[in-house]
This record gives C-alpha cells, structure tokens and sequence, in this order.
C-alpha cells in the first residue's frame, strides 16, 4: 500500500512538473502582433539590422502580410542590405499591386542595384489583364465560377423543364452566365498559376559571375550584382538558368539569389 502511494506521488509531482513547464514555455511565446510591434519599435529607434531581422523571422514562420513586408522592405533598405530589400518590396508589391508607397520604395532600392535594367512597359491590353487579375484574389475568382456555375445550372433548368418561364430573356441571362462562369474559371486558373510561380528570383550576393554552363570551370559571361531581379529558365542541383529583362542569359549558383 505505502508502494502504491509513492509511486501515485511520483506520478502526480511528474504530472505538476509538466503542466508548470507547459505554462513557463507558453508564457515566454510572444504573439505574432506583439512582435511585429517590438520589430517596429526596434526600426524607429534606427536598429535597423535588429528590426529587419524580427520582421524576417514573422516571415519565416509563415505569416504573409503587407505591411509586413513593406516594413521589412524599409528595414533591410535602412540597414544597407538592397538584395533583401528589393526581394521584399517585390513580395509586397505581389500582394498589393497597385500600392504607390511600395513601388516607390522598390524604384529607391532599385537606384542602389548595380547595372539596373528596368522592365519593359507593358501595351495597353497587358495593363488591363493586370487590373482585371487583381479584381480578385485566386480563392475569389473560384469562388465566383461556382456561384456562376450554380447560376446557370439553375437558369438552364428553369429555361428547359418549366415551360412557362420559357423566353428570350431567361435564354441571354444564361448565355451571360455561361460567359461569366468561363471568365471566372479562366481568371481563377490563371491568379492561382501566378501566385504560385516561383520563376522569378532575387540575386543576394554583393557580386555573382555568370556562367556559359553549369560548371565551375565553363566560361564566364558577365556579372549580376546584389538586388537584380532575374527570371529562372532552368536548374540543376547546384546551378540555376537566368535570363536579365534585356534578353542576356546564363548559369548561376542557385545559392546567390533568392526566388519570389
């Protein structure tokens, strides 16, 4: 009987133990807005390095919002870091197109990158499926093919099995529906494709050479500098295809840039 008690004992002093233990760990996590705002009061007393470096941690543990990166983007420009800077404003501006204050901001990184080479600017119908893509997020545009789907199922049944509503005008909201389904679906596709296109990157390194093919000992072509913006054609396990917005192409270590 004594036995049983002490071993009882053990187990519940255990048991205490691990519910205290619980509660220290779980009092020392800081929420996600606490932090971002102890990362905002670590930029306004200009610890840039320190502020960057909070923001960039709230990155990595998932969150992806845009203020978030715009304030990482402000962090890592202050503190002289322009590839992580550029690479920021870059996602920020993915998430907020149209957004004045992070376009400027990327076009003040990008006067820091050596041999900036500036898009192309896009025709009049380009600028137009631009707009019409950011109408809606990609869950939205699915979200709205559904509704339109349900729409026009229910437009086709009334139309054919209730002879009475039978008319012209029924007929050409269903054709209409039919036009808006397909859009949304369409847009739907083509949002989710994008956001989820990693065949743009970053070069992070001060000074990376360029090579002809994906050796060390192949010919060098020409150098990237820390903060351009480049497209991935190709990879290998060590090496990455980019090509520049002027047409120029080449072979790089995939470590020296970072993929949006």
């Amino acid at each position: 009987m004594l036995q049983f008690r002490m071993i009882k004992s053990l187990f519940l002093a255990m048991g205490l133990f691990l519910i205290a233990s619980a509660a220290h760990v779980s009092a020392q996590e800081v929420n996600p807005q606490q932090r971002f705002d102890d990362a905002n009061n670590l930029y306004r007393q200009s610890k840039f390095t320190e502020a960057a470096a909070s923001y960039q941690q709230l990155i990595d543990a998932g969150y992806s919002q845009r203020e978030l990166f715009l304030n990482a983007g402000n962090a890592w420009y202050k503190a002289g870091k322009t590839g992580m800077a550029v690479y920021s404003y870059e996602k920020a501006l993915q998430l907020s197109p149209a957004d004045p204050a992070i376009k400027h901001n990327l076009a003040l990184a990008n006067q820091k990158v050596t041999g900036y080479t500036g898009e192309l600017p896009l025709v009049f119908f380009q600028q137009w499926w631009l707009k019409l893509q950011h109408m809606h997020s990609s869950n939205g545009w699915a979200i709205g093919a559904v509704l339109f789907l349900w729409l026009l199922i229910a437009g086709i049944i009334v139309n054919f099995l209730i002879p009475g509503y039978r008319n012209k005008y029924l007929t050409g909201a269903n054709y209409l529906l039919g036009v808006l389904f397909m859009l949304y679906l369409l847009m739907s596709v083509d949002t989710y494709m994008i956001a989820n296109n990693h065949n743009n990157g970053i070069v992070l390194t001060d000074t990376i050479k360029v090579k002809s093919a994906p050796d060390d000992t192949s010919k060098d072509l020409f150098e990237l500098h820390e903060g351009m913006k480049v497209k991935i054609l190709d990879a290998t396990k060590e090496y990455c295809k980019v090509e520049l917005t002027d047409g120029k192409n080449g072979w790089i270590i995939c470590a020296g840039i970072k993929s949006l």
